[in-house]
């Protein structure tokens, strides 16, 4: 949070660069009725609405099989991979957020190998499930509001959050717009003070009291 005479955090979604060097062995397997990483809206409903139900609809589902990643020796590894609002995250970021997120995850252990056939490195399939909502000042905030209550994004984004609501939070997801994973200026720093590789980092706006 920001002390007296500073100058608000800034607030962003959390993603990779897209350099990926793996692929999935069995992606097809793991729901095999929708072909989806996540629960699907039409087989697994919301409690209530999606305003209603904090947590979202990104748990992760009880798949079928156990998410198998194949790797290229070849390429670098990184410790994060954005897929479908999910993560698969390396040890060295799920030490990271077991730290400084530690109720805000869910995960579950990936089986991996390379292309060669060695063993591959430890991946994580993460989940953000903390949400938070009415978390950002509309009035203040170039957000519009679907007749559903969801946030509807047009061009540069300037969204105000509220630092009550979200009560120290460093990685989270607004009920209202739960496509994407926030973090703040607070975690950015601490991925780069750590050497993370494969973030990327899009501002959206600033924390505010």
């Amino acid at each position: 949070m920001s002390g007296a005479g500073t100058k608000p955090q800034k607030v962003y979604i959390l993603d990779s660069n897209g350099n990926y060097g793996w692929e999935f062995a069995n992606r097809d397997r793991l729901q095999p009725d929708s072909g989806d990483l996540g629960l699907s809206f039409s087989r697994v409903p919301w409690p209530d609405s999606m305003l209603d139900s904090p947590r979202g609809p990104w748990r992760i589902p009880d798949y079928a099989e156990t998410p198998k990643l194949i790797f290229d020796p070849k390429r670098k590894m990184q410790d994060i991979y954005a897929v479908e609002y999910f993560l698969f995250i390396s040890d060295k970021m799920k030490s990271l957020l077991d730290e400084f997120a530690p109720k805000s995850c869910e995960y579950l252990l990936c089986e991996t190998e390379f292309s060669n056939g060695k063993t591959g490195p430890k991946i994580w399939l993460c989940s953000v499930v903390d949400s938070y909502r009415n978390a950002v000042d509309l009035e203040k905030s170039e957000i519009r509001v679907s007749k559903w209550g969801t946030y509807l994004i047009y061009g540069e984004s300037n969204w105000q959050f509220l630092s009550a609501v979200l009560d120290g939070a460093h990685v989270f997801r607004l009920v209202e717009y739960a496509v994407a994973i926030f973090c703040d200026q607070t975690f950015k720093d601490i991925c780069k003070d750590k050497g993370i590789k494969g973030t990327s980092f899009q501002q959206v706006g600033f924390l505010h009291k």
